[in-house]
């Protein structure tokens, strides 16, 4: 049976939409952070401008980065040709050069970030390499080898992961924060001694350069290291997001049905949902930490490793729920993929707090403290190399030959036109 011309073109227009209001938005915030840093600006506090201009160029990075789905799909209605893409597997050598050269880019940074006062700006684009170049690399290992479909595929689900998946994220994380805020405000009302806590809290911040991460951890350490607060941060953080996260990251994989060829492109849609999300979360945060530039671009390099496996495992999972009918599955990965990002999470937060605790105490550390700090620490680094071990592991076993699995010709996620070649479009993927 031919698809339904008029129902593709609305699916056709539905990413031509998606794609100019991502650019769009994203233009617009950029506008927003470049202008509000400027207005704002004080000379005393320099990291505020940074925070607020290099978050306006990793906006309009991301928005360049939808740039190709809005192109690919204004062809599609055109009814040209959309070539297939290829992804072969990475090497060894081309990992080794990759992370040499990611290596040079952040020390180079982080030198010329510390040399003078406005040294971040003069290091801005290797802000952006320092952040992209892991994920580049890490999507390149999880999805060479595998099969994608057409470059208008490629580019169309990691503009989901980025933009979508992101801004979903955000929008019901936001929600839960507003609902505890809510709480936290009742509970004030009848309580006045938490209501004086708030407002010192609210003054203290504001007397503070609320750009400079390091002085208002400084601020707040008091009060982020009672057990109550950081047991409500761990509930968040390691449980209630990763639950949000996992299932909002790859929910696009969901629209391509039965047009998908087997668990293992699923994976490999995952991968660049995955990375889509890594790409505009990791800038967004590490724009704000130029005071420890090497640090932040590190963190963000491995958070992003996180978010790709993480995202690939689901990717499969949800890719065998619809072609194998394998919903146990399914439910068994999410937990697997929850868990991975929590105890990524809950293992960075007690780091934090066992880092907090001295210096709460004046740089004096106690069993508490170091047992916080190093475990912590221990369980990002034991994690590390289980994912970096996982991701290429996943990525030679779904490379190895498999028995078919029936699927339509299209496989874009936009069906083709009726009219149109069905193999300029799907990429080679039945």
């Amino acid at each position: 049976m031919q698809p339904n011309p008029n129902f593709n073109r609305r699916r056709d227009i539905l990413l031509l939409i998606f794609s100019s209001i991502g650019i769009l938005g994203l233009l617009i915030r950029s506008a927003t952070l470049a202008v509000t840093g400027i207005l704002t600006f004080d000379p005393g506090y320099g990291s505020s401008l940074a925070a607020s201009l290099l978050g306006a160029l990793a906006m309009l990075f991301c928005a360049g980065l939808l740039v190709p789905v809005l192109v690919y799909t204004i062809k599609r209605l055109k009814g040209q040709e959309i070539l297939p893409v290829s992804i072969r597997p990475v090497k060894f050598w081309q990992v080794a050069v990759l992370v040499a050269v990611w290596v040079l880019v952040v020390i180079i940074g982080a030198l010329l970030a510390s040399l003078f006062a406005y040294g971040w700006a003069v290091a801005a684009p290797l802000f952006l390499l320092g952040i992209s170049l892991p994920i580049l690399s890490l999507a390149w290992i999880g999805a060479g080898g595998l099969p994608v479909g057409s470059r208008r595929r490629l580019w169309s689900v990691y503009g989901f992961g980025m933009v979508g998946g992101t801004v979903a994220a955000l929008l019901l994380e936001y929600l839960v924060i507003g609902i505890a805020v809510v709480v936290i405000g009742v509970l004030a009302v009848a309580n006045p001694e938490l209501r004086t806590v708030i407002d010192q809290i609210k003054t203290q911040v504001a007397n503070a350069n609320a750009g400079d991460m390091q002085t208002l951890l400084t601020v707040l350490a008091p009060y982020l290291t009672n057990p109550l607060v950081i047991l409500s941060i761990l509930v968040f953080a390691a449980v209630l997001a990763p639950l949000i996260e996992e299932a909002v990251k790859p929910a696009v994989i969901w629209f391509l049905g039965k047009r998908l060829g087997s668990p293992a492109e699923g994976f490999v849609l995952g991968v660049l949902c995955g990375a889509g999300f890594a790409m505009l979360e990791g800038l967004m945060a590490a724009s704000g930490t130029t005071q420890m530039w090497g640090f932040g671009l590190v963190g963000r390099a491995a958070a992003s490793l996180m978010h790709i496996t993480s995202s690939g495992l689901m990717g499969w999972a949800i890719a065998s729920a619809q072609l194998e009918k394998s919903y146990g599955r399914l439910a068994l990965t999410y937990l697997l993929s929850v868990s991975i990002h929590g105890l990524w999470n809950g293992s960075a937060i007690m780091a934090v707090y066992g880092s907090l605790r001295v210096m709460v105490q004046n740089m004096k550390i106690d069993f508490l403290s170091g047992f916080f700090a190093l475990g912590g620490l221990g369980m990002l680094f034991l994690e590390l190399i289980l994912l970096l071990t996982a991701l290429p592991l996943i990525n030679r076993r779904l490379r190895r030959p498999a028995a078919p699995v029936p699927a339509p010709v299209q496989s874009d996620i936009i069906a083709p036109l009726a009219t149109s070649n069905p193999r300029e479009t799907n990429g080679l993927d039945s």
